[in-house]
């Protein structure tokens, strides 16, 4: 449904049928845009990270741990990340011993930072001395600054990491901005927005604005930011090269972009999606992923008073699905207004025969819900051939467009 060589395509087509599949999925369900939705109701997925040491803390060394653990969103502080520690004495879960190994027996205490995954073999994005993890994000102007963007009301801030090439790097930023600007008066919000099921929970000026972050070479070669999107790009690209990445939400970054991938349309695609209906309200069934940034955002949208609907900030990784029983419906309870332990009486029985002869008159619902799942899936086979048609005319543009440059 959305450009962008290939992989933005991919990604949020994904997202999008698993919308429309996925079983609970409502599509008319909720009018509030998706950058909305995903700010007032996602909580940032945790990133790990992992102490390594050997044998008892010295108490400087505790000190420093409790220090990260602080910071810690679940314990009140600013930081979407948790906190394991790794005695080295003893036996390690095998995917905590993969990682120490990878770090070729550094000097100990040692600290790893994964990526969200829930110890997947999640890739490290950063690693240091326990000394170095203490002060790691103190000092992100970039970091805060998409905060603060996108706390003062920007729908989409796109993220530009500069690399060696100021060429392309430059070339970019003029057109993100050049985009960002005229998108303004062409995207309009969804209809509904603050009705029944689509109600606003922060008081922050819902809007459809844009801005560029960015960060100079210097000070994007090696910050987690980069490091982060190198690992979450599915396909490499040379360390040394710019990285646009348009985040929304809490800090979730839609996709990894080169230069090379950025057009007018692309820009235009993941703007509107992003400003669309936010027709998949689960987190894990829309594509993206979440940065580490110093944001206590529940405190920063809501104060002391946290809205129900918003999801528990300590969100742990998706679950295995939990299977329960369904209980009776409504028309099988409406008239019996208490329902204490006795035993049946012939009233009763009559009763059960009766309501089950009614439920055998009633049209076969599995047909019903059959029909409408090949409607959608017929819906998604012909939105797959409009994309796979879209590409095909999007990549005759870039090679007309690269042969006259």
């Amino acid at each position: 449904m959305l450009p962008s060589a290939g992989t933005v395509q991919r990604s949020i087509l994904l997202g999008c049928l698993f919308a429309l599949l996925a079983p609970g999925a409502d599509a008319s369900a909720c009018s509030v845009p998706v950058f909305r939705y995903a700010l007032e109701r996602w909580a940032s997925d945790l990133f790990e990270v992992d102490v390594f040491h050997r044998g008892p803390l010295t108490a400087a060394q505790q000190a420093a741990v409790s220090a990260l653990e602080d910071r810690a969103l679940v314990n009140g502080g600013e930081l979407n990340w948790e906190i394991v520690p790794c005695d080295l004495a003893t036996e390690l879960d095998p995917d905590l011993q993969a990682v120490w190994e990878a770090l070729t027996e550094p000097d100990l205490p040692f600290v790893a930072v994964r990526l969200p995954g829930g110890r997947q073999g999640s890739p490290v994005a950063w690693s240091g001395p326990l000394s170095a993890a203490v002060t790691l994000l103190d000092e992100v102007r970039a970091e805060r600054e998409l905060a603060r963007r996108i706390l003062t009301g920007d729908a989409v801030v796109w993220l530009v990491l500069r690399g060696t090439d100021a060429e392309a790097a430059d070339r970019v930023v003029k057109l993100l901005n050049e985009q960002a600007a005229a998108l303004v008066d062409e995207i309009e919000l969804p209809a509904g927005v603050g009705l029944p099921g689509s109600e606003l929970l922060a008081r922050i000026p819902l809007e459809v604005r844009f801005s560029v972050v960015d960060v100079a070479a210097k000070e994007a070669a090696n910050s987690l930011l980069r490091r982060t999107a190198m690992a979450r790009r599915p396909e490499p690209v040379d360390e040394t090269a710019t990285l646009v990445v348009p985040v929304f939400g809490r800090g979730r970054g839609a996709q990894v972009l080169t230069p090379a991938e950025v057009d007018a349309d692309v820009i235009a695609e993941l703007s509107r999606f992003l400003c669309g209906a936010c027709s998949c309200q689960v987190k894990e069934l829309n594509p993206g992923f979440d940065l580490l940034l110093p944001v206590a955002w529940d405190e920063r949208l809501y104060g002391d008073g946290v809205p129900s609907e918003v999801t528990d900030v300590a969100a742990a990784p998706p679950a295995e699905p939990e299977y329960v029983a369904i209980p009776a419906g409504a028309s099988a309870t409406a008239s019996a207004p208490s329902m204490e332990a006795r035993e049946l009486t012939a009233e009763d029985l009559a009763a059960n025969r009766a309501a089950a002869a009614a439920a055998a008159a009633q049209p076969d619902e599995d047909s019903t819900n059959r029909r409408r799942d090949w409607y959608s899936l017929a819906a998604c086979v012909l939105i797959v051939v409009g994309v796979y048609a879209w590409r095909r005319r999007a990549a005759a543009r870039r090679a007309a467009l690269s042969d006259r440059l």
